[in-house]
């Protein structure tokens, strides 16, 4: 049986290197070893509208745990921006923001 963390874990705002470093690494560890899957983001985290343009982000990578079927989202930082690390505990993405502009 594959046993998983994710009950103790939280999301994370990225703010340094190093924490960057650190959740890439524990992530890339996890698919190796079979307890996460990695999965295409599917939904974007952010969208923007406009009446002639609309503009999708899309989170760099998600994770799905084999074990609880907990779902990740984890957006790389771009520095200065930060990145984020996202749960959804039941599996079922919800973390989308809409922004409108007429």
């Amino acid at each position: 049986m594959i046993r998983c963390d994710c009950a103790e874990r939280i999301g994370i705002e990225v703010k340094t290197w190093k924490e960057y470093e650190e959740l890439k690494c524990f992530f890339e560890k996890q698919v190796k070893n079979d307890i996460f899957v990695e999965e295409l983001a599917a939904q974007p985290y952010y969208i923007w509208k406009n009446r002639n343009r609309k503009i999708e982000y899309y989170a760099t990578k998600w994770y799905r745990c084999r074990s609880c079927g907990c779902l990740w989202e984890f957006e790389y930082p771009d520095f200065p921006a930060n990145g984020f690390v996202k749960k959804y505990s039941d599996g079922i993405y919800s973390g989308t923001t809409v922004i409108e502009n007429d």
